[in-house]
C-alpha cells in the first residue's frame, strides 16, 4: 500500500480536489511529464488518467459514421440493381 505522506499521492490528491470544483468551460493545466519506474509509478487523477473526451462530439461523430455508412450501403444496393 502507497504511504499516505508520498508527495506524488499528495500531489494527485490536490489536482483531483482542483479538478471537481472546476465548473463549465475551464481548461486542465498540462502536466508536466515526469520520469516514473517501475519503483516510482505515476500517480494520476482518473481525470488525467482518460483517454479522451466524452460528450456530445463524440456522441455526433458516432451517430454522423454510421449514417454515413448508411448512405453508402444504400448507394451500393442500389447501384447494383
Amino acid at each position: 500500500m502507497a504511504n499516505s505522506n508520498d508527495p506524488d499521492i499528495h500531489a494527485a490528491t490536490v489536482r483531483a480536489q482542483a479538478q471537481s470544483e472546476m465548473h463549465g468551460k475551464q481548461s486542465i493545466p498540462p502536466l508536466q511529464a515526469d520520469r516514473h519506474s517501475s519503483l516510482d509509478p505515476a500517480v494520476e487523477t482518473p481525470v488525467e488518467a482518460r483517454q479522451g473526451f466524452l460528450g456530445m462530439p463524440v456522441l455526433a461523430v458516432l451517430i454522423g459514421g454510421l449514417m454515413l455508412a448508411g448512405i453508402a450501403w444504400l448507394a451500393v444496393h442500389f447501384a447494383v440493381q
